[in-house]
């Protein structure tokens, strides 16, 4: 099995975040997404093109590459490397305002939406992402 072909940087401080992170890798039973914090030495170097303000507005993915996808721009190359996520990645190719305007509005709202997010499910999605990483 070939080895991770995405990197998904992410916001460890947001439980929101660490949770759809977690049902993505999940979703990912082929191993090709390997979570990054975009706090850590790793994340903050494979961001250095991106300015340090921007860095936590989003989520980022980067190829192997090097190319960074941030944000809704990066739904589609995610949804790729799932399985059945060929109409996602369809959806968001084409749609790609709408997604990106969605993107922004759960980014923006992530901590008031994290408290529908049971700690539990928190505490097991950093688990969950331990363990892949």
């Amino acid at each position: 099995m070939p080895g991770p072909r995405l990197t998904v940087l992410y916001d460890a401080d947001c439980g929101f975040c660490r949770f759809w992170v977690a049902r993505l890798l999940d979703w990912d039973v082929r191993r090709r997404l390997r979570p990054v914090a975009i706090q850590s030495p790793e994340g903050q170097r494979l961001l250095a093109p991106v300015p340090p303000g921007e860095r936590l507005r989003s989520a980022h993915v980067v190829d192997a590459a090097g190319r960074i996808r941030s944000g809704g721009a990066a739904l589609s190359i995610v949804a790729e490397q799932l399985p059945a996520g060929a109409p996602v990645a369809w959806l968001a190719t084409r749609l790609p305002g709408p997604t990106d305007r969605f993107y922004r509005w759960v980014a923006d709202h992530r901590t008031p939406l994290s408290r529908f997010v049971p700690a539990p499910l928190k505490r097991g999605a950093t688990a969950r992402i331990a363990r892949r990483a």
